[in-house]
């Protein structure tokens, strides 16, 4: 071990967490480390090569007017005291970048990105450049990585000005020529800033579909009595017991629908659209994320079926309430909530077949609860019960009530 550089970086660190490049040296604490503390093996009476190099390193510190100390009657040295006067050297010693210089770099990287008209990124850009100009790091393991910054930046600026369905190893292949890169490095980090940044009510395993990139190409799945028409072709909808699934080019094509049961229904997940068997309803699986061609496609049917009742049936938490909400707002579809009722909610409670809210179920129900005050009385049960229960649950309860008591 290079106990010179070792000794230096230890110091560097404390002077660091001490915030001391916003001080003057005069009014910073001592910073030391204990020798004995920080190498036990600079004690050990049968490692002489130890206490040998530690001691070379500690009297060559010294002489450069980096360190400060004083050996003992023993002839070891206990407390080693940085000299905070010459800190500049000791960084060029260790080749290390001060805070000051890391953030000026830092600051050159967001300056890069301003006037972009992303509003998203504008919001950004301005929390992180107060941090910086506070000498603080940037959240979300970014820290004061002027290269992990620009990377980030430049992947948020392309998801944001993403228009139609993406998908994730194509955008990794543009953006960095490796179709595996932004899954492995990124992903998790991209997530947590766009659902932290994102007004809309959007969980976050689905923030990169909100902004139109998927894993996977997406389908949106409908099935009942109805019949949609292409330029060239004309489907009955009926005739498919499971129905039919169309992406979202197959939707951009479709010229007409026609509905002819009594309602129209969207669900959130792909089991319920599967359980589903009511013979007046016409059941939509919205594939993930409503993105546009899916709300377009939904104008369509609702302008062309305006006779059908239009209903959702979703997650019944904050979050399926949300959803419901932002579906009608991006639609104009009066859409009515299916099953997603206090009643409902106590026969799942009763039955046992629930999840506990979290911490953000909870805070986001309270910041919403303006918006959702149409569903006060089932989230007023949610918040006394402490709970929550996803749409797959109706078929639990049917299999568990005739046994009356929960299965593990």
């Amino acid at each position: 071990m290079d106990y010179t550089k070792d000794i230096l970086n230890r110091l560097i660190d404390i002077y660091e967490r001490r915030e001391g490049y916003k001080k003057e040296p005069s009014s910073l604490r001592v910073i030391q480390i204990d020798i004995k503390k920080t190498y036990p093996a600079y004690v050990d009476r049968y490692n002489h090569n130890v206490y040998k190099e530690i001691n070379v390193a500690i009297e060559k510190l010294i002489n450069e007017n980096l360190v400060n100390s004083n050996i003992d009657v023993s002839g070891k040295y206990e407390k080693v005291k940085l000299n905070v006067e010459n800190i500049s050297v000791c960084y060029k010693k260790v080749k290390r970048v001060t805070i000051i210089e890391q953030c000026k770099k830092m600051e050159a990287v967001l300056n890069l990105f301003k006037d972009k008209n992303l509003p998203v990124l504008d919001n950004i850009l301005s929390d992180w450049r107060k941090l910086i100009s506070e000498y603080k790091k940037i959240p979300y393991d970014i820290k004061y990585d002027a290269i992990r910054l620009m990377n980030i930046l430049k992947i948020l600026e392309a998801i944001l000005r993403l228009s139609n369905e993406s998908y994730i190893r194509n955008f990794s292949t543009a953006i960095f020529q490796d179709s595996k890169r932004f899954q492995r490095e990124f992903k998790s980090g991209i997530e947590s800033i766009l659902f932290d940044y994102t007004n809309e009510a959007v969980e976050r395993d689905k923030i990169l579909e909100y902004y139109n990139l998927y894993e996977n190409p997406t389908y949106t799945y409908i099935k009942g009595d109805a019949v949609i028409k292409f330029e060239d072709s004309v489907i009955y909808v009926k005739e498919l017991p499971d129905g039919i699934a169309l992406s979202n080019v197959s939707l951009e094509a479709i010229r007409e629908v026609k509905v002819f049961a009594k309602s129209v229904i969207t669900v959130e997940n792909l089991t319920t659209y599967h359980d589903e068997d009511e013979r007046e309803a016409v059941y939509i699986y919205l594939g993930g994320y409503h993105n546009k061609s899916k709300q377009v496609i939904l104008k369509k049917i609702y302008d062309e079926n305006k006779n059908c009742e239009f209903m959702h049936e979703g997650d019944i938490d904050v979050y399926g309430f949300l959803i419901l909400e932002n579906l009608k707002e991006k639609t104009g579809i009066p859409f009515k909530p299916l099953n997603m009722d206090v009643d409902t909610l106590k026969r799942f409670f009763e039955a046992n077949i629930y999840k506990e809210l979290t911490f953000s179920d909870i805070n986001m129900i309270e910041k919403n609860k303006e918006k959702l005050r149409d569903y006060k009385e089932v989230l007023e049960f949610m918040l006394l019960h402490n709970c929550k229960v996803e749409q797959e649950s109706i078929k639990a309860v049917e299999i568990l009530e005739p046994v009356g008591r929960r299965i593990f």
